[in-house]
Order: structure tokens, then C-alpha cells, then sequence
């Protein structure tokens, strides 16, 4: 993957612009970016679960399972994202959608200025497909129905796809290390919700 000229704030900046219909499909936004990297697509579905943004209802459900499809297809080397149709006519407002591109850019704005081309076998070539298929893992872990259980997974797809887009192998290791800690943290909450069941029916017994 080449790294872009443009600046990832920018271009956020105008993809937003250009929606002036009422929702933004998900359509719209694959359609717009299938010749970018799948970077590009993962950032922009992880978005929404990654920030404590409230007002936004159905975001979840509508954004966790394209990550799904979109990671699986990096995961097996596909060169251009494909979602059925029933996901990819699903929509948000475009308000919504360009309020939450309005309260991450001066995010992505700061981190941009630590981030540069390095480490570059973590971002290019066959890392992408292994990338995609932990990707994969972490989008399950963001479709289960735990409250805030979704904030780590998409936190790793965000900067693992922010790594992707500018190169970057540091800011992949980041998305990794976040998505072990998900998968450790949410482990660990099912085992006490599994042990918490089992004693309460064993007293009932």
C-alpha cells in the first residue's frame, strides 16, 4: 500500500461533503472508496463504535457486520469489497454522519502528526491478509450483544486500519496489542457472566 499525499483529515473532510442526500448507504461509502485500500473502508465503519459518540441509534448493527464481510474479503486477498444487498442499502442520516466525521478529525488531525511510512512489512503484502483475518475476530467480538463490549474491537480495526492507510507498523502493533486486550477483557467477562449463572441456578437447586 502506497502512502497517500493527502492527509487522512482531509479526506475525511470532503467524503463527508459529498453526501448531500438525506442517509448515507453503506453503499455510497464502498462505492466511493472500492479502489482505495480496505484501510480506508475498516476506518470508516469502526468509526462510530470507536469514540463514546451517543445519538446514533442502530449504528452497531448497521457498521459491525460490513466490517465483518469487508475483513473476511481482505482476509482472502480480494482486491475490491462486495456486501449483499441487504447490508450495503443500510443507512444513517447524513447528519449523523457528518457529525461524527466533524468530532474525530481534530482526533485523526494530532495523531497524524506522530504518524509516518515505518515498519513496513507490518502494513504491505501478505500482512494485509493476516491483518484481515484478526480483523475478522475483532468484529465478532463487536457484533456480541455485551454492553461497551464494543469499544476495544473497534478501537483495534481503527488502528490497524489508520496503519494500513499511512503505512504505518507501530500504529498496527497498537491495533494488535488493543485487540488482545479485547479478546482477554471480554473473555474474562463471560466467564464471571458463565459463573455468575451457574451459581446463582446451583443456590436455586
Amino acid at each position: 500500500m502506497r502512502h497517500s499525499s493527502v492527509s487522512l483529515s482531509s479526506l475525511l473532510l470532503a467524503f463527508a461533503a459529498n453526501f448531500t442526500a438525506e442517509r448515507v448507504r453503506v453503499r455510497d461509502i464502498t462505492e466511493s472508496l472500492g479502489q482505495r485500500s480496505f484501510g480506508f473502508i475498516l476506518l470508516i465503519f469502526a468509526l462510530p463504535n470507536s469514540l463514546p459518540i451517543l445519538g446514533i441509534p442502530g449504528v452497531s448493527t448497521i457498521t459491525g457486520l460490513p466490517m465483518l464481510f469487508v475483513a473476511v474479503q481482505m482476509a482472502l486477498g480480494h482486491n475490491r469489497v462486495y456486501l449483499p444487498r441487504w447490508i450495503a442499502d443500510s443507512s444513517i442520516a447524513t447528519a449523523d454522519f457528518q457529525r461524527l466525521v466533524n468530532k474525530v478529525v481534530p482526533w485523526f488531525r494530532r495523531i497524524e502528526k506522530l504518524m509516518r511510512p515505518r515498519i513496513l512489512f507490518l502494513s504491505q503484502g501478505s500482512a494485509e491478509r493476516w491483518l484481515g483475518a484478526f480483523c475478522v475476530l475483532l468484529a465478532f467480538l463487536l457484533a456480541l450483544p455485551i454492553p461497551l463490549g464494543n469499544l476495544l474491537p473497534a478501537l483495534g480495526i481503527l488502528f490497524i486500519a489508520l496503519g494500513l492507510i499511512e503505512s504505518d507498523g507501530v500504529c498496527v502493533l497498537v491495533g494488535i496489542a488493543i485487540g488482545i486486550a479485547a479478546w482477554v477483557f471480554l473473555s474474562g467477562l463471560i466467564w464471571v457472566a458463565v459463573q455468575t449463572v451457574l451459581t446463582m441456578l446451583d443456590k436455586m437447586v
